[in-house]
């Protein structure tokens, strides 16, 4: 069983913490990982990231074990499920209209790992040489940097970054991205919403992770760093160790 912490702060400019997430486990064992981000624009965000958050524990909890090529079709078909459900309950709810939550979330194996992303909250995998990011932010700057139409370096600074392009719950149907990482040769699997990596860079996150350290120690620093870039939004991540085959 791989060792994941979940770790989520306010922040210094919030009054409420509109993130959610967990490390749950299936009746077999299995870890999913869990990361939402509810919209701040707009009504009850923590409403939406804790209902989703709390609907795939649930769902998953319940399951005996998701073969690796049963994993994408099992994400899929609950995220747009509960995706459903969420709309729904906000149709009905006056005070929940317009909520919506960004989504990543991940199934892990031993040298595979499946993940799940609707919005802009991320997933990285990291070694000592580099730090790739396994999803693709649905952003407004994103989409400038995938048409080559500015850096990710302008990316970075630019003023219109959180402008997202689909969430969770805003929209009756939503279809997330899928993705499957080989873990061979990784040392850490990270989820994050964009209260880190709007703040904190690529690299600064990797160097941080390349002290020989316990999981606890990498995590409780992570977040240090995100409040001394100043981050203006709720800051929460798991961190997750990869026991994969290093030869």
């Amino acid at each position: 069983m791989l060792n994941a912490q979940f770790f989520t702060d306010t922040g210094q400019h919030r009054e409420k913490n509109e993130d959610a997430g967990g490390i749950f486990y299936n009746q077999t064992q299995q870890q999913l990982l869990v990361l939402c981000d509810g919209m701040g624009g707009h009504k009850a965000g923590e409403v939406a990231s804790q209902f989703v958050t709390y609907e795939l524990q649930k769902r998953f909890e319940d399951e005996n074990l998701i073969e690796i090529h049963q994993a994408e079709s099992w994400l899929r078909s609950n995220i747009k499920d509960i995706n459903f459900h969420l709309y729904n309950y906000a149709q009905e709810n006056p005070d929940y209209h317009g909520m919506g939550t960004t989504l990543v979330c991940a199934i892990v194996y031993d040298k595979q790992v499946v993940v799940a992303n609707v919005g802009d909250s991320r997933a990285y995998v990291i070694n000592q040489r580099q730090i790739e990011q396994i999803t693709s932010d649905h952003s407004f700057v994103n989409h400038l940097v995938v048409t080559g139409q500015i850096s990710k370096e302008e990316a970075f600074n630019h003023p219109q970054r959180n402008i997202i392009t689909k969430v969770m719950g805003t929209d009756k149907r939503v279809s997330p991205d899928l993705f499957v990482k080989r873990t061979n040769f990784y040392d850490f699997l990270l989820l994050n919403t964009d209260g880190l990596t709007d703040y904190v860079r690529d690299y600064e996150i990797q160097e941080e992770l390349n002290q020989d350290d316990a999981i606890e120690s990498h995590c409780e620093r992570l977040m240090r760093l995100a409040m001394s870039h100043d981050s203006k939004d709720n800051v929460s991540f798991i961190l997750s160790s990869i026991e994969g085959d290093k030869v």
